[in-house]
């Protein structure tokens, strides 16, 4: 098998030396440029395993060289580590945008390069491609690779919390990755995307608010996130509402709140987890759960409408939740599991089209029946887009016109449900 062949382009000759020499010692084949332009053609003509990059070099720079490289079918995917003595949050961030795999700063010690370019050749794991694809909406992930990703990963500066985590959460049978700063969770992130990220807030470099925003790009895979830390202020707790995150202090029953979250959120059905509730406690909540009433999650910005809504389906034994948008209904429907959901399409603060996309890609919520309702005008059974988007493959099971037809709409409930549209009148 022949030595990887890395390319070397930084207009600082002594630093490019530095870099072959170390690279040769370790086994790899080199190529060497001094500048943007002519590490682009070289890159083209003789196409490496890896790049390593400067940022400000003179006749193009390497974000430029970066675009170039990813628009060519033959550099696309070919892993650039930037080098740069640039520590600014915005710029790395836009390295990683530009397609960089991972960023090492200057000065730099040799063997983080060389950790980061071992980790740069590593080919990603397999990941099983979604057959169906939403039209206006983010892929939703195959329920296959929904349910054969159970990665975790795992970022705190405390380097006592990591290994703590991370060793219950092997003894729940996940993958558990881990990572010290927030610029390290996006970095393992882009190459390996986890099914569950538990996230502290306050970290060096890039906070864990700054790590979500990037996550949770609706471009990328889908993701749930734990955000877990010693701050209960008013703020933090916004921002965390505001972001659809589960929040989790720091305190004693921190593995507990944890724990309950991955056993919703990955489906968790180890041995170990049955053994350790005794079993007169399991059959006592199949009772339960068989004997309990319907319950329906209303989700609308219309209080007013939201609360009527409630109070008739009340009356007839029916439990019921509400929520005022999008990001807090799916919390709810992660939290309470409805048996059906009844969504307004227009909302602020994430609607309908974000609540189907979390719920419609998350195993714990996917099986859920969703009636959406609308005060949009279109013209039902012409295929329009609004109607090809709300109810097509993998969305709403019906899609209602506001102001509603209450006997249509109970007669909907009454398919999922199991109550007596008879009592509704």
């Amino acid at each position: 098998m022949s030595a990887p062949r890395i390319l070397i382009v930084d207009d600082d000759r002594q630093i490019v030396k530095a870099i072959e020499l170390r690279l040769t010692k370790a086994g790899f084949e080199t190529m060497t440029a001094f500048d943007g332009k002519s590490g682009l053609d070289l890159a083209l003509s003789n196409t490496p395993d890896a790049m390593i990059l400067d940022l400000r070099m003179p006749v193009m720079d390497g974000m430029t060289m970066l675009d170039r490289l990813r628009n060519s079918v033959h550099t696309t995917n070919v892993p650039a580590v930037i080098l740069s003595a640039d520590a600014a949050d915005r710029v790395r961030l836009d390295a990683l945008r530009h397609g960089a795999t991972y960023y090492v700063e200057k000065p730099y010690r040799p063997q983080d390069l060389i950790t980061a370019l071992n980790a740069a050749l590593k080919p990603p794991r397999p990941m099983v491609p979604s057959s169906e694809l939403r039209e206006h909406l983010m892929p939703i992930p195959s329920e296959i690779e929904l349910k054969s990703n159970r990665r975790v990963m795992i970022v705190d500066d405390d380097p006592a919390i990591v290994r703590a985590l991370s060793l219950r959460c092997k003894k729940l049978g996940l993958e558990v990755e881990t990572a010290e700063n927030g610029l390290g969770a996006i970095l393992k992130a882009q190459r390996n995307p986890p099914r569950l990220l538990i996230l502290d807030i306050n970290m060096p470099e890039v906070d864990g608010f700054r790590v979500c925003e990037w996550l949770l790009d609706p471009q990328r895979p889908p993701v749930d996130i734990v955000m877990l830390t010693g701050r209960n202020d008013s703020e933090t707790l916004g921002r965390c509402d505001s972001l659809g995150t589960y929040y989790v202090p720091k305190s004693r029953d921190t593995w507990e709140m944890i724990k309950s979250i991955l056993e919703e959120t990955l489906e968790i059905d180890e041995p170990t987890l049955e053994a350790a509730i005794p079993s007169s406690s399991v059959v006592a909540g199949q009772e339960l759960d068989r004997e309990r009433g319907s319950r329906i999650l209303i989700v609308d910005d219309d209080e007013d409408l939201a609360r009527a809504l409630a109070r008739r389906l009340t009356k007839i034994g029916v439990e019921t939740f509400t929520a005022s948008d999008g990001i807090e209904a799916y919390r709810i429907a992660m939290r309470e599991k409805p048996d059906l959901i009844i969504a307004d399409y227009v909302m602020p603060e994430g609607g309908g089209h974000y609540l189907l996309w979390r719920l419609k890609s998350t195993d714990a919520t996917r099986h859920i029946p969703i009636i959406m309702m609308t005060g949009q005008k279109f013209d039902f059974g012409t295929d329009s887009p609004f109607e090809r988007e709300s109810t097509g493959r993998g969305g709403a099971v019906a899609l209602l016109r506001k102001p509603l037809d209450t006997d249509a709409l109970f007669k909907e409930i009454g398919r999922h449900c199991s109550i007596s549209y008879a009592g509704m009148s």
